[in-house]
């Protein structure tokens, strides 16, 4: 095993470096950061019964930490021992509220050997973007390395996963540098982290950087070409393997396999680390592994799903009504047609809530729905009356924002024919989208 001394010295190197690193020092560093292998899987065993008894349905996954994101690390914090570094062993665990978290906390901190001071970054949120977790530092019982566990519920790990979603799709890195990354950007998703009401200036800030930046598009697009794929791919692994290597692209669908051991799995990762080192790759295990669960905790690999989408509704339609009692037209316009793409991403939020059935293609305002496995009619039906019932919802919701907009519409002549002509054009856009009725299965995937 490479000593502490020798792995503190690799790591002094690669800072020099700015991030470099030699093919010695990368065997060195793989053979380092593999020996938190069992300690992991130590830990996070009893974590995972640990979580199930707070709520059945919480999500557990560790990783190693990743070889490129050791390297940033090093460079970033210049000075670190690399044999120091707290987390190269890493455990999430996302619950469904605060009180979950805390609860988790008090267990674990009694059930391990402290290996670190507890960093809350719900009661004291981390810089200003928005980061909300709490950071637990325990000690393996068997070989007393230490390992990361990191507690939050969902709502904070969606918004993390929006951050890293962010990053991804247009080359930033607000998870590392905040604001220093992109001072707009950032407090956009500060902002979106926040449950305080808006201001008027917040909700335009909001605005602008969806608009500039076509973000509800861009996510639309990147979801929709993902959807269907992934959930193929992930309909033929062996769903008795419990370990996955996910690749996120921009450019392909996502890949995902599994694997049977955590060593092949690690192994696989290394060759593909070593072939392409900037390669967005994760290696996994989770607790209950299937569709659903994968796609939260790892959402900004998958990227085939986010909760944004639902999260940023009611900020479009506050702004539509502002925009209108403002006898703003063209900025209503924007706004209700931004909305209006969001909507029919909604209708590929419905489907993906079902882990069996994937949005495949639009048919002559047909939404078409693949299958990854055999439903008897009886299955059918029923996953058919979830969805419709969804649908009818977002038809409800949509009819009491018209109803509503109608209040705010101008008086004077010009602008209210205007905007009513609009309404009608882009209402009737919406509702062939809508009709739950318009929704059909496709032949079953094998």
């Amino acid at each position: 095993m490479v000593s502490n001394t020798k792995i503190n010295s690799i790591g002094e190197a690669i800072a020099k470096r700015s991030g470099i690193i030699t093919p010695d020092e990368l065997e060195l560093l793989q053979e380092f950061r593999t020996s938190f292998s069992k300690p992991l899987v130590n830990v996070f065993n009893i974590i995972r019964e640990l979580s199930n008894n707070i709520h059945p349905s919480s999500i557990v996954a560790f990783r190693l930490k990743r070889i490129d994101t050791i390297i940033n690390k090093l460079s970033r914090e210049q000075g670190m021992d690399l044999s120091r570094m707290g987390d190269i062993g890493g455990i999430r665990c996302i619950f469904y509220n605060e009180g979950e978290v805390y609860n988790a906390k008090e267990i674990i901190e009694k059930s391990f050997e402290s290996g670190g001071k507890t960093r809350d970054y719900i009661n004291v949120i981390k810089r200003d973007i928005g980061y909300k977790s709490i950071h637990i530092y325990v000690k393996d019982p068997v070989s007393r390395k230490r390992i990361e566990i990191q507690l939050r519920t969902v709502e904070h790990h969606n918004w993390a996963t929006l951050i890293e979603i962010t990053d991804f799709l247009y080359n930033l890195r607000l998870k590392e540098l905040g604001f220093e990354s992109d001072e707009k950007f950032g407090r956009f998703h500060a902002l979106m982290s926040s449950d305080k009401e808006l201001t008027k200036e917040e909700a335009d800030l909001i605005y602008d950087v969806l608009e500039k930046r076509d973000f509800i598009s861009v996510l639309s697009k990147t979801f929709r070409k993902n959807n269907t794929e992934v959930k193929k791919r992930w309909s033929s692994e062996d769903k008795k393997n419990s370990f996955f290597l996910i690749e996120a692209s921009i450019t392909d669908i996502p890949n995902l396999k599994s694997f049977a051991t955590f060593e092949e799995a690690e192994s696989a990762y290394f060759e593909k680390y070593k072939e392409n080192p900037s390669a967005e790759i994760v290696l996994t295990s989770i607790k209950k592994p299937n569709f659903r669960q994968i796609s939260v905790a790892y959402a900004n690999y998958i990227l085939s799903y986010h909760t944004f989408t639902n999260d940023i509704r009611p900020i479009l339609q506050e702004l539509a009504k502002d925009a209108l009692e403002n006898k703003e037209i063209k900025k209503f316009e924007k706004i209700f047609k931004t909305y209006e793409d969001l909507l029919a991403n909604l209708i590929l939020e419905v489907i993906a809530d079902s882990a069996d059935l994937f949005f495949n293609r639009l048919e002559r305002n047909k939404i078409i729905i693949g299958r990854t496995n055999k439903m008897n009619k009886l299955q059918e039906r029923e996953i058919m009356k979830k969805i419709n019932l969804k649908v009818m919802e977002h038809q409800r919701s949509h009819q009491e924002f018209v109803e509503e907009l109608e209040l705010y519409i101008p008086n004077g002549f010009f602008d209210k024919r205007r905007v009513e002509k609009f309404l009608i054009k882009h209402n009737e856009r919406i509702a062939k989208i809508m009709l739950s009725k318009q929704v059909e299965f496709e032949s079953i995937i094998h």
